[in-house]
């Protein structure tokens, strides 16, 4: 809520260097602000405020300008920068219009900047143009949204609102919109609000305080006349499904969801899972039907979540089943978006946008949202969380959406479209990765190249607080989308599984499988013990079998191939005295790979192998091997760390240092598809001749 010392020191630090914004701009950020971090107000960049000033141009004359929101800005972050100036005067001249087309309406606004590098301005500017108040403030509140998405909303409006507030019918964004509200305000001068069914509300004022308290007031009394009338809590019908399950569905909808665009690219998605008790209550309730079928709450919605969401109303009991409900239900899905692109399309040069589902309702495991960024996804997951909610809160009796014909505009509008994130150039963009001895500085290495190619990584290690560290780092580096942490002991096939489980609930499904996890014993074998030789062999070998083992169902439920590679090492073609379990141990996992290129190939997936020598990390992130040998093999040959360091390098052909980034960059080449090649062996080792591989 409004506190005036906040305000005060806000103002107060963007009114100084090195912002020296004007007052009522800094005051504008406040109140943007407190705006934008109610979600119960606006989500993701929805909304836009705006501020009338007047400010000196170059040649020292008065010059009106309009301060608006930039076109998916987030107001709950916003800086001065995500406000677009723009000449006001240019702006209001445009409502002598009587229609624009849209490549008219880009260029005029483009005309009005008045600087080059601010954003695209909201779609909304003209009506924050043609309104004569000084501060305007729009947003797409649930509660607003639900009392016009009814039968009789002009009523409803009025009733819980009062004289004050202008009542509209829904108007395309834009010149439409915006000439329809300077009217209706126009007839009553004494509104404070307008309320635009389907859409939103706009508030305004001569005073930033009072638009944003005429907003929280109208939002307060609106949700205040919906709760006399609000439907009886929804208790799920079904009880909630346990993670394995959860797990498994995302991967068949994930799966079901992929598809090649026609340059043959592959576009996968992640999967955010939201499971809170109302969610799941919707979904498992004789409502989810109508809740799926009935569309947005507001047309804005469309670009991310489309205006359907798909329903899975019941679990099948094995996993064959499983893929083929869900397979079946997006078919169905498909089917009908097409119907709809050919309904309301009325241009034959407009493509049509993927038309699979982003959003499916699952009675037992609630809602799950895709995306092809973990960001789209979580924007489309919070978008749909709030609908469900709003539909369940309130009630479907009633319950009028916009018309279709309305949402379509809104879904193709090129002023919409310009929000989405454009797709990735990065070869690994969409894809999800597990790698496993992770806290090491190979592991993080390979976790590093493959976020920096563009997929996103869950990072393992039994050792979690190195992996805290090597998550730490990585996030810092690439933002926290792009990696989890999911500890777990290779050697443990519960563990294991459970691990595998947990990433697949953080992303939805795994592509990339990196077996990583290693240690080593230095022994002669008449001084090899049982127990240490079988400690090595079931970090090196087992565990390896175990990862490979428990990424398969994943792979076969989503049906679209992948990548197991596994961290081998050069003693599998040039063992050392003295250093049997290790080489013997990485022998078998090498050997398992092999096998796992026979076997998977039916699945479309690659198993290759990558076979480095002597990686010794950084103070920081250090290699544990080395850790391990590397005080025996100085004391050997007499040699300090950085004397070792150049041993290894001096032996192979091309005298070079290995560090972590060449073995996952090795890594990234056999995951990128780039040949059609599995069970091949890559030396990343400078070039050791006893170690090519035959």
């Amino acid at each position: 809520m409004f506190n005036n010392n906040d305000a005060k020191e806000l103002i107060r630090t963007y009114t100084s260097p090195p912002y020296d914004c004007p007052a009522a701009l800094a005051e504008r950020l406040y109140t943007a602000r407190l705006i934008g971090r109610n979600e119960n107000l606006v989500l993701h960049g929805g909304g836009n405020t705006s501020v009338k000033l007047t400010m000196i141009d170059l040649f020292d004359n008065p010059q009106e300008v309009l301060y608006v929101k930039g076109s998916g800005v987030d107001m709950g972050q916003i800086e001065p920068s995500g406000f677009v100036p723009m000449d006001l005067a240019g702006l209001q001249q445009l409502r002598q219009l009587g229609s624009m087309t849209d490549e008219a309406m880009a260029n005029q606004l483009a005309q009005q900047k008045l600087a080059a590098d601010a954003p695209a301005p909201s779609v909304e500017v003209l009506l924050h143009a043609f309104l004569p108040h000084k501060f305007i403030d729009h947003t797409h509140a649930d509660v607003i949204l639900a009392l016009t998405n009814r039968e009789n909303a002009v009523n409803a409006v009025n009733d819980a609102l009062g004289p004050k507030v202008c009542v509209i019918n829904y108007e395309h964004s834009g010149l439409p919109l915006a000439r329809a509200a300077v009217d209706a305000w126009a007839a009553n001068r004494d509104a404070d609000a307008i309320v635009v069914l389907h859409h939103g509300i706009f508030t305004f004022a001569d005073n930033a305080k009072i638009a944003y308290d005429r907003m929280i007031d109208c939002v307060a009394r609106a949700e205040a006349w919906l709760c006399k009338n609000a439907a009886p809590e929804i208790k799920p019908s079904v009880p909630p499904c346990p993670d394995e399950t959860c797990a498994a569905i995302a991967q068949a909808i994930r799966g079901s969801c992929a598809h090649d665009d026609t340059s043959g690219q592959r576009h996968r998605f992640y999967v955010d899972i939201r499971r809170n008790d109302a969610l799941c209550a919707a979904a498992a309730s004789p409502d989810a039907p109508l809740i799926c079928k009935s569309g947005v709450l507001t047309p804005d919605h469309a670009i991310r979540t489309k205006n359907q969401y798909a329903l899975i109303d019941h679990i099948p009991e094995s996993d064959d089943g499983l893929t083929a409900l869900v397979k079946e239900t997006v078919g169905t899905f498909i089917a009908d978006y097409r119907a709809y692109f050919d309904q309301h399309n009325t241009r034959e040069d407009r493509t049509m946008l993927d038309p699979s589902p982003r959003v499916f309702l699952v009675a037992g495991a609630g809602l799950m949202a895709l995306g092809e960024t973990r960001k789209a996804a979580r924007i489309a997951a919070d978008i749909a969380e709030h609908t469900v909610i709003t539909k369940q809160r309130f009630g479907l009796n009633g319950y009028m959406p916009v018309d279709a014909s309305h949402v379509f505009e809104m879904e193709y509008w090129p002023f919409q479209l310009n929000k989405l994130q454009a797709p990735s150039p990065l070869p690994l963009a969409g894809q999800s990765a597990l790698v496993t001895g992770a806290a090491g500085a190979i592991g993080m290495g390979v976790a590093d190249r493959l976020i920096a190619a563009g997929a996103c990584v869950a990072i393992s290690d039994i050792d979690e607080k190195g992996l805290e560290k090597v998550h730490a780092r990585l996030s810092e580096q690439y933002g926290p989308d792009g990696v989890e942490s999911v500890a777990f002991d290779v050697t443990d096939p519960d563990s294991v599984n459970n691990g595998v489980m947990q990433a697949t609930l953080k992303f939805g499904g795994l592509d990339i499988v990196v077996p990583n996890a290693g240690t080593a014993f230095v022994s002669r074998i008449e001084e090899l013990t049982a127990d240490d030789f079988n400690r090595v062999t079931a970090i090196n070998l087992m565990g390896t079998f175990n990862t490979i083992k428990a990424a398969i169902p994943v792979f076969r439920r989503q049906n679209t191939g992948g990548n197991v590679v596994v961290i081998s090492t050069k003693n599998v073609f040039d063992p050392g005295a003295a250093f049997g379990a290790y080489s013997a141990s990485k022998a078998g996992a090498h050997q398992i790979a092999r096998i796992g290129a026979l076997e998977l190939a039916e699945l479309g997936v690659r198993v290759n192998m990558v076979n480095p020598d002597a990686v010794f990390g950084d103070a920081d992130v250090p290699s544990k091997l080395w850790e391990m040998i590397g005080p025996d093999r100085m004391k050997a040959r007499g040699l300090d760390p950085e004397g070792l360091k150049a041993y290894y390098r001096d032996r192979n052909l091309l005298k070079a240092s290995v560090y972590p980034e060449h073995v996952g960059n090795a890594v990234v080449f056999f995951a990128s598809n780039l040949t059609p090649t599995t069970g091949a062996t890559l030396p990343v080792d400078g070039g050791v001749a006893a170690a090519f591989p035959r």
